[in-house]
């Protein structure tokens, strides 16, 4: 996990900008290089910084390493990709983000002085209505509670109407679209940076929804790079200064009591910070940073799943519930102590909480069916919880492999096959799964998800495109319908893009230059290898044999099967074992 970043001791004045503007001027972490405040670094502004201070370098007990591994040994999953430049793949989810980099723009100035544009004179009322009406019909339902419309604060309005403008086509289109997206900057920066300015629930919405959806195009300003994670922490402090937090205790004492009146605001609070820790848990996937919100125990009462569904079932409470729960899960499975751990203890945990997310979506996978209304947001839902599972086996089998018992084959207690060997199967399972969610979306609902979906869906084509590399250096090739998969998602994500430097189309791009790797292969028939010596992983006694270990190889020092090979090659006979293994238990086949 990595470490949050310590504290720096901050210079004597302020930077030139925070000057100016007269606000409150911060370094959060001093090791990168060039130096800028906290502020410059969001507004992306010039700061004076960069001249003046110098980085500081980390102590090397701080330097950021996933749990398990002393030293970040390479994963020849991704040996094909031969980018140029060094990618830590401890992270996959921000090596994905750094190859899909959105394009830059044109240098505009976003400093809150710098110009007054105000939203009644960009548009008429009619067409503001019209955007908002089409941000409640496409993006509501993924936020699963209310957004606040015309409040004395216009940013939830501003900032709902720059993403429901992504839709807006022509040249006009365009124009009103940047015009919103530099005035939802605008506001954002005056509600944070400004000396003076508190904390609100609509700016907690306001940041929420920009965290999930991005500015984008290719001729917007500089506002385009807006970093999520810092967005979305910041409405988690915003939110906890306002007690949020505790909104849901307080729905359980307001219920039957003398303020039941106040019910509906409170409850409406409480679904708002649960939004919030999804969203903040859901933008740390596979990043290595841990969530600074925490779910407590009435959060997760108050979205528990329904025990039966009726008209009047919340459907966004049961979403809501579905994802707090799944993202909770994988951040119990991703800190489990290897160290402190023995071999059996630590599989046994890794196994326990995949078991749990296992059950999790056994209850979501008939909700897109069964249900008559909202069905496509429950369908979109299966995108991130495959995704939480994917990164919590990548992390299990990298965790593992740098472990000096990640050589047994059959660990006491298991039935014949090793837990790398079903991680590695599963890992390619759930990547195919992700991929195939996606494709079960119609083209427009797909356009709407969360930009952070997007590079879920090309980690999970990097995964499989590795995959494929790997079986194939061992002279086999990867049955199913991979290519397809692949092949019709490309073309499927150019469809869904809302216009030029729309995530859907940057990540396209990635998925195309995966798929072409692939299809650029040497064109001759590959030299297959003499087949490994078959490894016999149990005898009749179901006793865990070892490898048979040649003599050459035993004075080189190295195992007689590449053990990344081996684990993803036990798929290809894996159907053969299954109705054996039928047959054996005769149960009439």
């Amino acid at each position: 996990m990595r470490r949050p970043a310590r504290p720096v001791k901050k210079p004597a004045h302020a930077c030139a900008s925070c000057r100016k503007c007269k606000t409150r001027c911060e370094i959060l972490g001093a090791s990168a290089s060039p130096v800028r405040c906290h502020r410059c670094k969001v507004l992306k502004v010039e700061c004076s910084y960069e001249t003046t201070q110098v980085p500081v370098a980390l102590d090397p007990s701080e330097t950021p390493m996933s749990a398990g591994s002393a030293k970040d040994t390479p994963w020849k999953l991704w040996a094909f990709l031969a980018s140029g430049k060094a990618i830590d793949w401890s992270a996959p989810m921000l090596a994905i983000q750094s190859l899909v980099l959105p394009r830059a723009g044109s240098s505009v100035s976003t400093d809150p002085a710098s110009s007054d544009i105000s939203l009644s004179g960009m548009l008429p009322e009619y067409r503001m209505d019209h955007l908002l009406d089409l941000f409640a019909e496409k993006y509501t339902p993924y936020l699963a509670f209310q957004p606040l419309k015309n409040s004395p604060n216009p940013l939830v309005d501003v900032v709902c109407s720059a993403v429901a403008a992504r839709h807006l086509e022509g040249a006009a289109g365009t124009a009103v679209r940047l015009g919103l997206q530099t005035l939802a900057h605008q506001c954002v920066a005056q509600m944070i940076f400004t000396a003076g300015a508190v904390a609100s629930v609509e700016a907690v919405q306001g940041l929420l929804v920009l965290s999930l959806w991005g500015p984008f195009g290719a001729e917007a300003p500089e506002t385009q790079r807006w970093e999520p994670c810092t967005l979305i922490a910041e409405a988690v402090r915003m939110a906890m200064t306002l007690r949020l937090d505790r909104a849901s205790a307080e729905v359980e004492s307001i219920r039957g009591g003398a303020l039941v009146g106040k019910l509906s605001e409170v409850t409406e609070h409480a679904r708002l910070w649960i939004a919030l820790t999804n969203a903040e848990s859901m933008l740390c996937l596979g990043t290595g940073a841990a969530p600074s919100s925490r779910r407590s125990p009435n959060d997760y009462q108050l979205v528990k799943f329904p025990t039966a569904f009726n008209a009047q079932t919340p459907l966004g409470d049961v979403r809501l519930g579905l994802t707090c729960q799944h993202f909770s899960l994988f951040e119990q499975g991703i800190v489990i102590d290897m160290e402190s751990s023995s071999e059996d203890e630590w599989v046994r945990n890794i196994r326990g909480v995949l078991g749990r997310m296992d059950r999790g979506e056994r209850l979501l996978t008939p909700l897109p069916i069964i249900l008559d209304s909202e069905r496509p947001f429950f369908r979109t839902l299966h995108i991130p919880h495959s995704t939480a599972r994917l990164l919590l086996l990548y992390h299990a089998l990298r965790a593992s492999k740098a472990q000096p018992w990640n050589q047994i084959i059959v660990p006491a207690g298991t039935r014949g096959e090793s837990p790398r060997a079903i991680w590695a199967r599963n890992l390619l399972q759930t990547s195919e799964h992700i991929l195939l969610s996606a494709l079960a979306l119609p083209a427009p609902h797909l356009s709407t998800a969360p930009d952070a979906f997007f590079s879920m869906l090309a980690l999970a084509a990097g995964v499989l495109v590795g995959a494929k590399f790997l079986v194939r250096a061992h002279g086999q090739g990867l049955l199913g319908a991979s290519d397809l998969i692949l092949a019709k998602l490309v073309k499927h994500m150019d469809a869904a893009k809302c216009g030029e430097g729309h995530a859907a189309e940057r990540c396209a791009l990635l998925m195309r230059s995966l798929v072409a790797k692939w299809e650029a292969r040497d064109g001759a028939a590959p030299q297959v290898r003499s087949a490994p010596t078959p490894i016999q992983l149990v005898d009749s006694s179901k006793q865990p044999l070892a490898p048979v270990v040649s003599e050459r190889e035993r004075s080189a020092g190295e195992p007689s099967v590449d053990l990344d090979f081996f684990f993803l090659n036990s798929m290809l006979s894996d159907d053969t074992a299954f109705w054996d293994s039928l047959a054996q238990d005769q149960l009439g086949w």
